[in-house]
């Protein structure tokens, strides 16, 4: 079968979405040598998307191609002619809440990871928040089938996009085992002390610069209560710039944080695993998740996870973390302290975070995702 993918709104690899882009397309032609692959993307994202596998064709558009509007309006009207012209039998769009056509020439399926825009007030501008909520409802109804990243996203998709639950699938998100294991806490919290000038011990908290929806400023207020209740550690909050980013850098004033907190922007790949590692706790306070990648590399490399009872986050840690009320800092504040003061919960927490996100893997996402292209082909 010759499968078309559309490669958009990816990110450059810096968000869940862009990870999870990267990881199952360039997975799907080891399922399979009996399939092609034609990925149609922006020129500039062919370095940032890795895709190296010479089964997988590239067609590249021009760059401008990539801003919003002129994506949204290539995948309304060139993409169908695209599909056609390179003979593709269905269609896969791995970012399918934030891009999808109204009609396609063949079977399609599309990966929605969240609405989070449901929920959560102010997230984007009024054009996003139209196009988000009104128009892209109305394009995953018309999928042939669609992926859900966990039960929660199914639910919404449900409710709030109605669309016909028999047609969707929950193929849950994986990550990259072998990058977490193994790594020498002491090594890795003195790499980056060097790195970052964070000091140990300290808590992570690993997720873009976006306020209101990531929940940075609850988790500065319950870290304010911690630093007056006496705790020695720094909080490191690693995650690029994003819509609200100049709100977090105020609240960290206003809190009287500026010495104990580090922001370290983007982390390469490379990195990662080590802040993970160096850590003595992570922290996951978003408000929203339609899955959460990094409870997962957190739980795989031995770093105990205190998390949100909101939204996927519990479907997705288990009983593998606490968690608490992302919108009551004490409640934060209470659960951190509960870990770090009580070494039999916290060593528990360790041995169940490695078997759970043991679980998981990009493998078995881009296997399965294979077989439901098959199967929308098919039906």
């Amino acid at each position: 079968m010759r499968i078309g993918i559309s490669a958009f709104a990816g990110d450059a690899g810096k968000s869940g979405i862009g990870q999870y882009l990267i990881n199952i397309i360039k997975r799907l032609p080891l399922m399979s040598d009996k399939d092609s692959f034609v990925v149609f993307c922006p020129r500039s994202a062919v370095e940032d998307l890795q895709l190296t596998n010479p089964r997988l064709e590239l067609v590249t558009t021009p760059d401008w191609m990539e801003k919003p509007v002129f994506s949204i309006l290539w995948h309304l009207i060139a993409l169908p002619v695209m599909l056609k012209r390179h003979r593709c039998e269905c269609v896969f769009l791995p970012a399918g809440n934030r891009r999808l056509g109204w009609w396609y020439p063949v079977p399609s399926v599309g990966t929605v990871h969240d609405l989070s825009q449901l929920h959560v007030k102010g997230k984007y501008d009024r054009f996003r928040m139209y196009y988000v909520c009104n128009l892209l409802p109305r394009f995953m109804r018309r999928l042939t089938s669609v992926i859900s990243v966990s039960n929660a996203t199914r639910q919404d998709l449900v409710s709030h996009a109605m669309v016909d639950p028999e047609k969707i699938r929950v193929i849950a998100n994986g990550f990259d085992h072998l990058r977490f294991i193994g790594k020498d806490r002491v090594k890795a919290a003195a790499l980056v002390k060097d790195s970052y000038g964070a000091s140990t011990p300290y808590l992570l908290y690993v997720a873009r610069l976006e306020h209101p929806g990531k929940n940075h400023v609850g988790l500065l207020k319950a870290f304010a209560i911690l630093k007056a209740e006496g705790i020695p550690h720094q909080l490191v909050l690693a995650g690029s710039r994003w819509n609200g980013a100049e709100f977090i850098e105020e609240t960290v004033e206003k809190l009287g944080l500026t010495k104990d907190v580090k922001f370290t922007g983007f982390v390469s790949n490379e990195m990662l695993p080590e802040l993970y590692a160096g850590a003595d706790l992570f922290v996951f306070p978003s408000l929203f998740e339609g899955f959460g990648i990094p409870l997962l590399e957190s739980m795989m490399s031995g770093t105990p996870v205190c998390a949100s009872d909101a939204s996927s986050i519990p479907e997705v840690l288990g009983d593998a973390g606490l968690l608490f009320d992302p919108n009551d800092p004490r409640s934060i504040a209470s659960s951190i302290r509960k870990v770090l003061d009580d070494p039999e919960v916290y060593a528990a927490l360790r041995q169940a975070g490695k078997q759970r996100a043991s679980g998981f893997s990009w493998e078995a996402s881009a296997s399965q995702v294979l077989d439901t292209l098959h199967l929308a082909v098919k039906s």
